[in-house]
């Protein structure tokens, strides 16, 4: 199976290295309104890495159905991913 988890970082989050304001949530939004966090990014940018990760595995499975946080999903059921502000 295929495992979609956030991109480690080599050093831990620091507060002088990002404000909790940039702080994101990646989500997968399923067709039944369902919300399932895949991960999070320090910022926006990092974010979005994470959120181009589940859509290539989303395109382009290897045979299964993605892994995302801890469920198998089916990808005909994943409407969107979308990246929202941590709050």
């Amino acid at each position: 199976m295929a495992s979609l988890e956030p991109p480690t970082n080599s050093q831990p989050d620091r507060p002088d290295t990002w404000m909790p304001s940039e702080l994101r949530r990646v989500v997968v939004r399923m067709n039944d309104g369902e919300v399932v966090q895949v991960g999070a990014a320090p910022n926006r940018e990092s974010a979005f890495v994470l959120a181009h990760t589940v859509i290539a595995e989303i395109e382009e499975p290897r045979g299964e159905w993605p892994l995302i946080g801890d469920r198998v999903l089916r990808p005909e059921s994943i409407v969107s991913v979308d990246v929202l502000t941590a709050t």
